[in-house]
């Protein structure tokens, strides 16, 4: 299982996620215009193109999903913004609406 980069960068912005580059390529999901904590980064080195084994599965802890098939599915789009935000508010990371 993996993600192309391009996809991480094109694709989570569109879910609440800001971008901020530093170091590292963050993306910060804001909620409501407020930083939830909930966040993950990649690299600007290009020698990464696909994501997949330890970095697939750091960037689905960082994510606070349950499965890396999660993370593919947030980064190529079967998961909307709002079941990503029923996972969140589940585990306590989003207030219950």
């Amino acid at each position: 299982m993996k993600v192309e980069r391009k996809n991480i960068c094109k694709n989570l912005p569109k879910k609440g996620f800001e971008v901020e580059e530093a170091h590292h390529i963050y993306f910060h999901y804001h909620y409501d215009g407020k930083d939830t904590g909930v966040y993950t980064y990649i690299s600007h080195s290009t020698k990464h193109k696909d994501y997949s084994g330890r970095l697939m599965t750091e960037i689905r802890k960082q994510l606070r999903l349950d499965s890396n098939q999660d993370v593919v599915d947030l980064v190529n789009c079967p998961m909307d913004e709002e079941t990503y935000q029923r996972i969140l508010r589940e585990k306590g990371f989003l207030p219950e609406e």
